[in-house]
Formats: structure tokens, C-alpha cells, sequence
């Protein structure tokens, strides 16, 4: 008997160990079922959020440029008449989405020159250019008769660096499109 007790608590033994073997497994597949419900539900957005997120997708990026310099009372002012050697100019810009640009002149219908590239931009209305932390400004050289602004912007700088290399090949700025003009 005592060999047929020993078998029995040796089977007891084993079922024990098979029981609480698999209770741990199920409990921690229970766990990790219950931490992926969780993370789903946290990061999935909520109809709100899609539906704000279509509406900020349908919106049209709106870009308006104007040149602009201080009258006599330090205040910005639209450029009204062709400004003077050694004057400066600066732009203010106007956005409804933060925008990367790069400002190009073209003085004398030449070829087009790069001012400054990719910079960012933030949404917002009648912000002088800011460059490096300071307000821009371009001083009007004896030989700029006749001089032409454009502003090309992108979303991010991947594409801008795009639609500046497909206007390289061309002559002049006006045969660009999609980009935002100035003159004098």
C-alpha cells in the first residue's frame, strides 16, 4: 500500500504542478490580452480627433506675401513706391498652416537667387520673415531697377527641397507655379 499511496501523491504532485503551471500562463495571458486592449483603446483616436483631423486635411494652405518697410514712426508699412538705394525692405507673411520656405529674388529678370533656405514658418497673420531670430531685411542695392520676390513653400523640407530643384532649370521666376510673388 504504502508504494500505492506513493504513487497517488506523486500523481497529486505532477497535477499540481500542471495546474498551476497553466493558471499562471492563462493569467498571464489574461494580462497581456487586457494591457493590448488598453494600449488599442489609448492610442486608436477618438471620432472627435478623426473628425478633426479630415477637417485640418481639406483646408487649403492660404500664403499671401507683401513687401513692406518702416515709415517715419518705426511701423510697418506696405511697399508703396520703388524703394531707394541703400533702403530696406523686408516681407510679411501671412499663413493658416505652419509652412517650410526659402525666399529667391530675381533682380533685373537675371537668374534667380536663393536669399535664405527652409526656413519654418508659423501659422499666423502679418509676421515679418524672421531669419536666424531676427527680423529679415534686404537692402536695395544702386542696380535693383526691377526686382521680383518669390516665396516657395512645402509642409516639410523634404518637399521643398523638391520644387526648388524643379525650378532650377528654369530662366525665370514667373515661369514657376504654385509660388508667391512680390515686385517693384
Amino acid at each position: 500500500m504504502t508504494d500505492d499511496n506513493f504513487d497517488r501523491e506523486a500523481a497529486r504532485q505532477q497535477n499540481r504542478k500542471v495546474t498551476r503551471s497553466s493558471t499562471i500562463i492563462s493569467l498571464i495571458g489574461v494580462a497581456l490580452f487586457l494591457l493590448s486592449g488598453v494600449l488599442i483603446y489609448q492610442l486608436t483616436p477618438g471620432p472627435l480627433e478623426k473628425h478633426q483631423d479630415i477637417l485640418n486635411s481639406q483646408i487649403a494652405t492660404y500664403v499671401s506675401i507683401e513687401a513692406v518697410q518702416k515709415d517715419k514712426f518705426n511701423q510697418w508699412e506696405k511697399l508703396s513706391n520703388t524703394p531707394e538705394s541703400g533702403e530696406q525692405i523686408s516681407f510679411r507673411i501671412s499663413t493658416n498652416q505652419p509652412l517650410h520656405a526659402s525666399l529667391i529674388s530675381e533682380p533685373n529678370q537675371s537668374h534667380p537667387r536663393t536669399l535664405f533656405d527652409d526656413i519654418r514658418i508659423p501659422p499666423g497673420k502679418n509676421r515679418i520673415i524672421n531669419f536666424n531670430n531676427q527680423d529679415y531685411h534686404y537692402t536695395v542695392k544702386e542696380t535693383d531697377k526691377q526686382v521680383q520676390f518669390c516665396l516657395i513653400t512645402a509642409t516639410d523640407s523634404k518637399v521643398l527641397a523638391k520644387r526648388i530643384r524643379s525650378m532650377q532649370g528654369r530662366n525665370h521666376l514667373s515661369e514657376s507655379p504654385g509660388i508667391h510673388c512680390v515686385n517693384w
